[in-house]
């Protein structure tokens, strides 16, 4: 299918320019770029019930992303993730309908690899070789996945306290993954600096608006799932906050196709440890650096998001809320749900249900449809949930010990 897309416009100045630039920033005032598309065309020649016969996966939306040949784009099969309604999570704990999108489904297990598809295939298109991002864990090991499969070169600086996992799915992929002793802050502002230096392009959210729209299928599929509907409330676990934007972008184009007929609330699920856009949202306050993070809920540890304040905006516009979760209770979400729904997610993922669990939700009606976004996979942080659990006991191939092991 072809794509709709018209070309870059800055969201500071609003001048236009080509989608074939390297440089992803606006050369009449240095703004931050996003994707037009011809959403009027689009209208009046798309069937958006179409969509659902094309082969499956994010590229079925193609007519709203920003690869414009598709021999350009570069796919493991990422996207049409299920949206699994937590039906003894509901029977447990009491309050609204309540759905999680398992994005743990994608190849490197989290939702990070939507924007990783659509930045790698852009890039590709564009004639980038090499690109740089700073990440805790996720991005890095979407970013490693995608540019391997594309052939393009990748510089990861992570961070001291990135997982095994992620950073073994880094090194795997032939990644040149680097160990940067400071925190989000820091490492972007080197991959910044790196990218300047040496003509690469930095692949994080605001520089990478290819990114956020990849994570904007979301949107479209959430609303798909509930049958070209809104649903009431997304509670979206936040580090960076491109997971926010996305899917406020996304529900806003749909809005202007005229393929759903609400806007939902956008709730900010952050970490008692570090929440700098919850308290800039309770304060009315520009964002402020937080300080030393202290969760272990990896992936909402960003102590100084540059897309905090508009984060905030998008929150006070479609009346969502801010949520503050203890790591310990978004680690009891993360074993409840696997124990119960048979859901293995991050302790970050799971942090949405723990605001159900924990009764923050109470004040919803029974008939309101709440989605958490589960951003990624237990198997993506495996040492912190495994201390938290017993050691399974060791026992010679024998009935009695079996039995009494089982205590029979």
């Amino acid at each position: 299918m072809t794509s709709y897309l018209v070309g870059l416009r800055c969201v500071s100045c609003g001048a236009p320019t080509t989608d074939r630039t390297r440089d992803p920033l606006c050369p009449a005032c240095g703004g931050f770029l996003q994707a037009e598309y011809d959403l009027e065309k689009l209208r009046a020649e798309v069937d958006r019930d179409a969509l659902a016969v094309q082969p499956p996966g994010m590229w079925r939306w193609s007519c709203l992303l920003p690869v414009r040949d598709e021999r350009h784009v570069v796919t493991l099969q990422e996207g049409d993730t299920p949206l699994l309604r937590m039906r003894r999570l509901e029977a447990e704990f009491g309050g609204p309908r309540f759905f999680i999108k398992d994005e743990s489904r994608n190849p490197s297990g989290s939702f990070k690899d939507r924007g990783a598809s659509v930045t790698a295939g852009k890039c590709r298109e564009v004639g980038i070789e090499h690109l740089i991002i700073a990440s805790s864990g996720n991005a890095s090991a979407a970013m490693s996945a995608y540019c391997a499969r594309a052939g393009l070169q990748l510089t990861a600086l992570m961070r001291p306290e990135t997982v095994p996992g992620h950073l073994l799915q880094n090194l795997i992929c032939g990644t040149n993954a680097l160990v940067v002793d400071g925190d989000m802050v820091e490492g972007t502002r080197l991959a910044q600096q790196a990218a300047n230096r040496h003509g690469w392009f930095h692949a994080a959210q605001p520089y990478n608006l290819y990114r956020i729209e990849g994570k904007k299928t979301l949107a479209f599929e959430v609303a798909e799932a509930l049958g070209w509907r809104a649903p009431d409330r997304i509670l979206i676990p936040t580090g960076g906050g491109t997971n926010v934007l996305a899917l406020h972008l996304g529900f806003s184009q749909l809005l202007a196709l005229g393929w759903v007929d609400r806007m939902p609330a956008l709730d900010v699920v952050q970490s008692t440890g570090c929440a700098p856009i919850l308290r800039a949202w309770q304060r009315d306050e520009p964002v402020r650096h937080w300080g030393r993070s202290t969760s272990r809920a990896t992936g909402m540890t960003h102590p100084f998001p540059r897309a905090g304040d508009e984060v905030v905006r998008i929150m006070r516009d479609t009346g969502g809320r801010g949520w503050a979760v203890a790591d310990e209770d978004s680690f009891a979400a993360a074993r409840w749900l696997a124990r119960h729904e048979g859901l293995f997610l991050q302790p970050a993922a799971a942090a949405p249900a723990a605001c159900l669990m924990t009764g923050m939700l109470a004040d919803l009606g029974q008939d309101q449809v709440v989605i958490g976004i589960g951003t990624g996979s237990g198997k993506n942080q495996v040492a912190a949930a495994l201390a938290e659990l017993p050691e399974a006991p060791r026992i010679p191939p024998d009935l009695a010990a079996l039995e009494a092991a089982l205590g029979q």
